[in-house]
Parts: structure tokens; sequence; C-alpha cells
């Protein structure tokens, strides 16, 4: 095992060169990411490889690649968009609170490529039938890897991506462009907005209603993750709901700061 202190020059180095802070990741995690750079780039130590980096500036993007990788899909926890769509939808477009509501927002923190959002927005779509506009619907997916992001904006994914949506809902919102490749629709384009963002570093959406925050959490340290729920219960309106993932629970102050509004899924309310 390599020593911390080497580490942490290394998760310095980065800070240094990308501004993203990564010394409130589990250590373990790190390690076994870092361990792969080490492998392919022949290095046997970290001061070696902070020295390959300095030498070598596209490493750095596949490091920062590699730290940040995403595994997701659409439908990804079957269950829990069912629950999505049967439980929360319902209370977010209710008659009463339309009135009263000229704009639904929603976050997606950790968004990978944007499978999770447009989920989402399929589920409302479903729901809304043909009044999609009523009222206005603005989903935010933000995540650090910037490559992520560019694919999110692109909209093209692969026909494995799709294994657990529900059937005629990919032709629905998709189009295929051959070889398995399918690219969103652009209908559905004006209420998705994804950007980069550090959610550790940077203020979060404002005024939301519905936040995913799902297997993000397994990557941070405790306090890292008591501070992500503060930043979540200022970002959430009054009634406002919290989705985990189905590992992460609540820590902290946060635990009072919301109820249970559905625990086998992780779902909260905001009090």
């Amino acid at each position: 095992m390599e020593n911390y202190e080497d580490l942490k020059l290394l998760l310095n180095e980065v800070f240094k060169e990308r501004h993203i802070d990564f010394s409130q990741y589990r250590e373990q995690l790190i390690q076994r990411r870092v361990a792969t750079r080490l492998r392919v780039t022949k290095c046997h130590s970290y001061p070696e490889y902070i020295n390959f980096l300095k030498h070598h500036r596209p490493e750095m993007d596949t490091l920062l690649d590699t730290l940040t990788i995403n595994v997701t899909q659409f439908y990804r926890d079957p269950r829990v968009f069912q629950a999505i769509a049967e439980k929360i939808i319902p209370r977010l477009f209710a008659d009463e609170v339309i009135e009263k509501k000229e704009i639904v927002r929603i976050w997606s923190c950790g968004c990978s490529g944007g499978q999770e959002a447009t989920t989402v927005l399929v589920l409302i779509s479903e729901y809304l039938k043909q009044d999609i506009n009523k009222p206005r619907i603005l989903i935010y997916g933000t995540d650090i890897d910037k490559l992520s992001i560019k694919k999110a904006n692109e909209g093209i994914y692969e026909e494995y991506e799709f294994k657990d949506l529900p059937a005629g809902l990919k032709e629905k919102y998709f189009l295929s462009l051959g070889n398995r490749r399918f690219e969103r629709k652009k209908e559905l384009n004006p209420f998705l907005y994804f950007r980069e963002q550090d959610v550790v570093r940077s203020e979060p959406v404002k005024n939301v209603d519905l936040i995913l925050c799902r297997n993000l959490f397994i990557y941070f340290k405790r306090e890292l993750q008591v501070q992500c729920l503060e930043k979540f219960y200022r970002a959430l309106n009054k009634g406002g709901f919290l989705v985990l993932g189905l590992t992460e629970s609540l820590w902290g102050d946060s635990a009072k700061r919301f109820t249970e509004f559905d625990r086998d899924n992780r779902m909260y309310v905001k009090v």
C-alpha cells in the first residue's frame, strides 16, 4: 500500500492543476483507481507518477476520468424509478400544487451522462401526457466530470444503457442512429440543463422540488456527506423530496431536518 502522505501530494497536484478536491473522498477508493493508472503508465510509486503527470499533460485528463468514473443507465434500480413515478411525480404535479407554482425544478446531482435526469423527464412526460409545458419544468444535471457532461449534452447513448427502461419508452423518446446507438429527441432538450459542477465547492441549485443524489455518497467520507446534505437542505423548497442511493442514509443534523417518505427506496421530504 502506497504511503498516504504521497497520495496527498498527488491529490494536491490534481487540485493545483484542475481545482478539483478529492481530499474528502474515501482513501481506499482513490488508491484503487490510481493504482490502475500506475500500472498502465509503468510507474512504481506516487512520486514517480506525479513526475509522469508533469511531463505527460494528457494523463491528467485520463486520471480524472478514472477517479470520477460513472456507471449508470436509464431506469437504474427500477423499483426506485417506479416509486418516483407512482409516489413523487403525482405530488409534484398535483392540481392544488400547480395552481400555486409556475416552475418545477429538479436536480440530478452526479448526473453522469444524463441518463437519470432524462429518465425523470420521460416519467414526467408520461404522467402529464400532452401538458408537459404546464407548469414549466427545469431539470438540472450536474457532474464533476466534463466528459460525462459532454455526453449528457450530446444525448447519444448505446443500446445496453436502456436495458431496464420499460418497453416502448426508448422508441418513443429516442431516435435510432443505427449501430445500436440512440439519440435523445430534440423536443426533450429544452427541459434539460447539464453543466460541470463540483458539488463540494459550488453553490447548489436553488428552489428545487426534487433532488436525486444516488450512489455519490459511497465515494465520500462522512464529513463530506454531511456538508452535501446541508447544501441539499438549503436547495430544497419546503416539502421538497430528496432521493439517495439504496445503500446511503442521512447523517448528522440532516436526519432531523427530513422525514422518511419511502424508507425502502431512500426517499425523504424536507420538513
